[in-house]
């Protein structure tokens, strides 16, 4: 095994919720997964200019990869594990992204 960075990328997408994508050292998508926003009763402003979106790098040795998300307190917290252990995370709060 070795060491490999990993980028957590966030982002809102027009469509109504959020994708969570990871990639790998080489660019591919080794994890992701969706949200949208109608499975939790939230919604985005009418209009937007620019979609808002976070990332976050990581450099582990781990042999399994897990995207979990969960929803509390006005946001959503997204946590990279790796062998179940946790890695990195990035929180959504609804106000900063203006959601409703």
């Amino acid at each position: 095994m070795s060491l490999e960075t990993y980028r957590l990328e966030v982002r809102e997408i027009e469509a109504g919720g959020i994708d969570a994508d990871v990639y790998g050292d080489d660019d591919l998508i080794v994890e992701s997964t969706h949200v949208g926003y109608d499975e939790h009763d939230v919604e985005q402003p009418d209009s937007r200019e620019e979609y808002p979106a976070e990332s976050t790098e990581i450099t582990a040795d781990v042999t399994t990869l897990d995207l979990q998300v969960t929803r509390l307190d006005g946001g959503f917290s997204f946590r990279l594990l790796g062998d179940r252990d946790e890695l990195t995370s990035l929180r959504v709060d609804d106000e900063e992204w203006g959601l409703e």
